[in-house]
């Protein structure tokens, strides 16, 4: 009986808990906008927004490396006047990067139009600007991470998922359509900024000037920088090469079936993202680890398990249930393509445990996928069950390699270890 208390009271379980639970529900409301848009707009015009988000989690790659960066020098941050001032330099160098990135996407945007096939380059200007927003908004989640409040971080999410689900309903019965749910985006984008940044307290009166290690600190951010454009590859790009090749009713199913499929990704993902600064944090403090990354393999297997099986079983009901009769010609593409994201899921986690440890060596594996994948379907695509048998034997082939990898991999991580950097 202790043992079951002290399970329930180990970060791991409760902040695992409080993620799984938070997360799925800021997912139940991303997945609600997917099927309400996928409703509301028909295969055509809904395979068209899917391809836009997907685009602005490929832009996204930059910005976002710097999520796992923030997390592990946050966590490992021990006084006040170090986080404040890593804080407040971090805000200052992300919103002037944000800015310069945002107008290099419009200088670029009529090439974006033209591959993806969109008419209105509107819609990527509107996406640069959201980025503005996003990408800061992502930092204070990250500071939020690092230590250890995933309540606020939830509950920011939330909010800037209810807003978005919300104006873009609202715009696009005013006849507004896919340009109505693209500014949605930059709204609920600008409300998730500012809530995240309410959530994380700095000293009013205190001025520090403590800056990090910068050496150190870029020695890690370029290996987490090829795991953000490898990972968000894996699960984006396949998309984005369908709607290039295949017809605009193909694309729409294939958006139906990555939305389903990645139930399972941010079902159990949460796992992972509670793992990551905990073990991070026990690592500066000596302690062990490895019980920590078994209880999270064997929950994100199950729970990825549970969802795969209700893929097998009822696939219809899957479909007609969530996105109506109009995307019935996927049902039996469902399961295959749960395989395919439950393989992801399991490389991820994997691939976030060694870099919480700094073994950044561990992001070749994942580079190599993301450019089997791409090319693979560059040159295979005649129909979206070759693309999907592309992605699961690709990500089967990462598994594997990881798996192996973390058996004879040092058990102190690699020579980048920022932690015991002095100004941290």
């Amino acid at each position: 009986m202790n043992k079951i208390f002290d399970l329930i009271k180990h970060p791991l379980f409760s902040g695992s808990s409080l993620m799984i639970l938070g997360s799925n529900g800021v997912n139940a409301l991303n997945y609600l906008y997917h099927l309400i848009m996928g409703r509301l707009l028909g295969p055509a015009s809904y395979g068209e927004l899917a391809a836009l988000i997907s685009l602005i989690g490929l832009l996204g790659i930059i910005p976002g490396s710097i999520n796992l960066v923030v997390v592990k020098y946050i966590s490992a941050t021990k006084s006040e006047d170090k986080f404040t001032s890593l804080v407040n330099w971090l805000r200052d160098k992300v919103f002037k990067a944000s800015l310069i990135f945002s107008l290099l996407i419009v200088a670029i945007s009529p090439v974006i139009s033209s591959f993806l096939h969109i008419e209105k380059n509107i819609y990527i200007i509107l996406i640069a600007i959201s980025l503005i927003f996003a990408v800061s908004a992502l930092l204070n989640r990250a500071v939020l991470q690092g230590l250890l409040k995933f309540r606020e971080m939830i509950l920011s999410l939330v909010i800037e998922s209810g807003t978005k689900l919300l104006i873009s309903i609202v715009l696009i019965f005013l006849g507004y359509r896919v340009g109505g749910a693209i500014l949605a985006l930059v709204v609920s984008a600008a409300v998730g900024w500012h809530l995240s940044k309410k959530f994380i307290k700095l000293p009013a009166a205190k001025k520090v000037n403590i800056l990090p290690e910068l050496r150190s600190m870029a020695s890690y951010t370029f290996p987490v920088f090829i795991y953000t454009i490898s990972i968000t590859s894996l699960y984006s790009s396949d998309l984005i090469l369908v709607k290039h090749f295949l017809s605009p009713y193909e694309a729409g199913l294939y958006a139906a079936l990555s939305t389903l499929g990645k139930i399972i990704f941010f079902g159990s993902g949460p796992i992972g993202s509670t793992m990551f600064p905990i073990i991070s944090q026990r690592q500066s403090r000596g302690l062990g680890y490895k019980r920590i990354l078994l209880y999270s393999f064997v929950a994100t297997l199950l729970l990825s398990l549970i969802i795969l099986s209700i893929y097998f079983f009822m696939p219809h009901l899957s479909i007609k249930l969530l996105y109506g009769s109009a995307f019935l010609g996927a049902v039996e593409l469902l399961v295959w393509f749960g395989v395919f994201i439950t393989l992801f899921t399991l490389s991820s986690l994997l691939i976030n445990f060694h870099l919480s440890l700094g073994r950044t060596k561990v992001v070749a594996f994942p580079l190599i996928a993301a450019l089997t994948q791409i090319v693979a379907i560059w040159f295979n695509h005649q129909s979206i069950f070759t693309v999907i048998l592309i992605s699961i034997s690709v990500t089967a082939l990462l598994l594997v390699a990881l798996l192996i990898y973390s058996i004879y991999a040092k058990g102190d991580g690699d020579k980048t270890n920022i932690i015991n950097s002095p100004n941290i």
